[in-house]
């Protein structure tokens, strides 16, 4: 089977070009997202030889999800990460056995009783960040967040203080990985995007320009790893703990070092990234939305914040679920067809990679309603999500590969959201040009930085 010629293109097509005039460099996803409600969903991008099929609706999207006929694929800027994160679980490929291993070891340190421990280091970040803001009258979200969720691993999973909310700053090797991390993540999807020949030239120089402070961050990396080992630093339950001590029960085997030190960065840059532009999301419409800000607030001040109370604010959850809807940090995920297949009706032959829409599959009106398009918490009540139970959402990805800190993130952003709800009011520092946030894209769907008025908000 051939990859069938009847794929719908954005036009016109240019002899040995391709749809050279249907790419946006900067913002890719959202341009696609555009082009699918011209298109349909299920279209086609050609660019020289190279045909990328794209796929758009929330039902022919769920049907990618189906793991007997659909498999993972390593493309587009995942593949771009390998260059700083090389085998940890979000870009080692399927077929390493250190992916099944560490996979394997690091579960439970992703349930239940170690999130209520991990609980304790992300209200000290919390407490850190409130106090930072307070007596302040203007806050950069952008730089918060980033520093906020790079604070939570760092001490909930190394229990390492980068210093990023103290007065004298973070140390030198923190502001290295800050460096480094937005170097990689703007390399990575610029350079997935680019034109041939030119993007290659351009990508030489942005690889130099990241990969001295690269480097760096491993060697930053490696020192955590080997005070741990040597003693140096106490032996804790955190994750770095788990991954230096756990005897994988399939090979009985530990991982080794180089891994353990992929698996920190990968943390480090899917993990901070991703929470990051999630909250900065939430955090933008909640500033907008005074009124469902003091929802926040009021079922935080009736829960509480221990873990058990912050894993049961509903009205807050709901929030967060409906801004990765709209918003999904990775907005689109790449499948490998495992048979020739039919898609949509047209012929996708075995071995062949599609990318996922997630951005606009997860705002298709044909599953999620009329209204799929706007911000509304709502509709994730039970009686809402009833109307609908094709619905496709799928922020954290699918199958075996899928987030393994999914909970992790959600806990962590239930509890900062309602923190700073109960501290301050919020309310945007420039008037929204929209009713929802401007988008950029560097590998992730984050906001373009913006900044919130700060009030203190009326203790009870």
């Amino acid at each position: 089977m051939k990859l069938d010629s009847r794929l719908p293109h954005p036009g016109p097509r240019v002899p040995l070009l391709g749809d050279v005039f249907g790419v946006d460099r900067n913002n890719p996803t959202q341009h696609e997202m555009t082009l699918a409600e011209r298109l349909g969903p299920i279209f086609e991008r050609k660019l020289l030889d190279v045909r990328l099929v794209l796929v758009a609706g929330g039902e022919l999207a769920g049907q990618c999800n189906d793991e007997d006929n659909w498999a993972r694929a390593l493309a587009g800027p995942t593949l771009k990460f390998r260059g700083i994160t090389g085998s940890g679980l979000f870009t080692a490929k399927t077929s390493d056995p250190l992916w099944g291993q560490a996979r394997r070891v690091l579960e439970p340190g992703f349930a239940q009783s170690a999130l209520r421990t991990y609980h304790a280091a992300m209200q000290s970040v919390a407490d850190d960040l409130i106090e930072y803001w307070s007596g302040r009258e203007v806050v950069d979200v952008h730089t918060a967040m980033t520093n906020a969720t790079l604070e939570v691993i760092a001490r909930a999973g190394f229990s390492r203080n980068l210093g990023l909310f103290t007065q004298e700053g973070a140390d030198p090797q923190a502001q290295t990985l800050l460096v480094a991390l937005d170097q990689v993540l703007t390399w990575a999807s610029e350079s997935t995007n680019d034109l041939p020949v030119v993007g290659q030239v351009r990508g030489l120089f942005q690889e130099r320009a990241f990969q001295a402070n690269l480097e760096r961050t491993r060697a930053f990396i490696d020192g955590i790893v080997a005070d741990r080992v040597s003693g140096k630093e106490p032996a804790s339950d955190d994750l770095l703990g788990l991954m230096l001590d756990t005897v994988d029960p399939d090979t009985g085997e530990k991982l080794p070092h180089q891994n353990v030190r992929d698996q920190v960065l990968t943390f480090l840059v899917a993990g901070h990234e991703t929470t990051a532009a999630l909250l900065e999301v939430t955090l933008w419409y909640l500033a907008a939305r005074p009124g469902l800000a003091q929802q926040v607030t009021d079922e935080a001040r009736t829960r509480g914040f221990d873990y058990s109370g912050v894993a049961g604010m509903r009205t807050t959850r709901n929030i967060l679920n409906e801004s990765l809807r709209l918003w999904p940090p990775v907005p689109g995920i790449f499948r490998v067809s495992r048979k020739d297949q039919q898609l949509g009706g047209y012929d996708i032959p075995a071995g062949y990679a599609v990318f996922v829409l997630t951005l606009a599959a997860q705002r298709d009106p044909e599953v999620w309603g009329p209204t799929a398009a706007a911000f509304d918490p709502e509709r994730w009540e039970a009686k809402a999500l009833r109307e609908y139970p094709d619905r496709y959402f799928t922020p954290f990805g699918t199958g075996p590969r899928s987030c393994i800190g999914r909970a992790f993130a959600m806990q962590e952003s239930a509890l900062l959201v309602s923190r700073i709800c109960d501290a301050f009011e919020l309310s945007l520092a420039e008037p929204a040009a929209g009713s929802d946030p401007e988008m950029t894209e560097r590998g992730t769907l984050r906001p373009v930085p913006f900044s919130v008025k700060l009030s203190a908000r009326a203790a009870v």
